[in-house]
């Protein structure tokens, strides 16, 4: 009787259990880590779904969440195993998570929906739910920068497509920045540094942001592009931009930074004097406008009985205004631009404001998609640079 008894609750116990394993069941597994997430860091896991029916379509449907966003990382993953002894389809899908503020969080119940096929072959529609997960999430470091931005690996590379130091009068360049960052989507990722200079035109088009998925978490790379010229003939420094970021594998604060840059016109290191372009090979009737141009500026420039000194800066000032009349006349815009403004900055009292505007025509015709065509903007800026340099005489 006893023997008869053990035996009944051996197979009924067998029974249960295999009922038990036989069962569908669909879980959230996060990734073993060694100390809590801070807010907005990466939280890895595996959705894991243990099936023996034949399914013939199935869908995961992740609920929104106040206190969490997440990710998908890829493609589902199936596969076939044996678990207590019987068949089973092992379904995988791999999630981020990012927790939006610290404190004890919970990631909401994931439901997987299956049609199944049942021996009779009949359809059904199965509903597995994984149980609620706790997190706990730990608050940013009180050190943290403004620019939180919790990272497992970032990397830069910095490329000019010319040597920004040794420019062609009028030349622009461009300068082109790539960000790769793990464990950040693109909105996470920093804005593009302003780099204005008040010498420097800087015209910035939008940033190119990409994503990428893999098992580690997502990989988002964003391209930023500046093209620059500077708009007097002196070199300048752009300065270096600094971008903060936490390293969560390491747990500590990091700093990645753009390297300052010079920039400038090769011009200006070739004549000490000016960054003005050589002169053409002109014809006897060029070289005699010329001559007479300076002995018309020189004759209106200079009152009697000045120092050594004074004519000498008379004599370069005229030199100056007769190349800047050649230029004009060839309807040559860089040159006029690069040799004007030289001008105003040694030979005027007017302040930064009103030398660009001065320029302004000029620089309408860098500009602007139709070449110039006619001498007028041109002229402007040679009638209004002498101007200012009658107005500094008068005072």
């Amino acid at each position: 009787m006893v023997r008869l008894l053990f035996l009944l609750i051996s197979v009924f116990g067998s029974a249960a259990v295999a009922q038990e394993t036989s069962s569908p069941r669909l879980e959230l597994i996060l990734d073993a880590r060694e100390s809590a997430p801070f807010e907005g860091e990466m939280v890895l896991a595996t959705l894991r779904g243990t099936y023996r029916q034949n399914i013939t379509r199935e869908e995961v449907k992740l609920r929104p969440m106040t206190d969490l966003d997440w990710v998908r990382l890829g493609l589902d993953r199936w596969s076939e195993e044996r678990i207590d002894g019987l068949p089973a389809r092992i379904f995988e899908r791999r999630l981020a998570f990012y927790p939006k503020r610290p404190g004890t969080l919970e990631i909401l119940p994931i439901a997987h929906s299956l049609e199944v096929l049942g021996a009779d072959g009949a359809r059904e529609t199965v509903i597995l739910r994984s149980a609620p997960v706790t997190l706990e999430v730990q608050a940013r470091p009180e050190d943290a920068s403004q620019g939180w931005l919790p990272l497992s690996a970032l990397e830069m590379s910095d490329h000019w497509d010319t040597d920004p130091s040794q420019l062609e009068d009028g030349q622009s360049v461009t300068r082109r920045v790539v960000l790769r960052a793990l464990g950040a989507t693109p909105e996470m990722m920093p804005p593009q540094p302003e780099l204005r200079q008040p010498w420097l035109i800087s015209f910035t088009p939008p940033v190119d942001r990409d994503l990428q998925v893999t098992e580690l978490g997502p990989v988002s790379t964003v391209v930023w592009t500046w093209t620059l010229r500077p708009i007097k003939g002196e070199p300048g420094v752009i300065p270096a931009a600094t971008i903060p970021w936490f390293d969560t594998a390491r747990g500590t604060p990091e700093t990645l930074t753009l390297p300052a840059s010079p920039i400038g016109y090769a011009s200006f290191s070739a004549n000490g004097t000016s960054g003005w372009r050589a002169l053409p090979e002109f014809g006897w009737a060029s070289w005699a406008l010329l001559l007479l141009s300076f002995g018309t500026a020189m004759a209106l420039a200079l009152p009697p009985r000045r120092s050594l000194r004074h004519w000498r800066r008379a004599a370069t000032r005229a030199s100056h205004l007769a190349r800047l009349r050649m230029h004009v006349l060839r309807r040559d815009a860089p040159a006029v631009r690069v040799l004007a403004a030289r001008i105003l900055e040694d030979h005027s009292d007017l302040d930064e404001a009103a030398r660009l505007a001065v320029l302004e025509p000029a620089d309408r015709g860098l500009y602007s998609e139709a070449p110039v065509t006619h001498r007028e903007p041109l002229g402007a800026v040679l009638q209004a640079t002498r101007n200012a340099i009658r107005g500094r005489e008068k005072h």
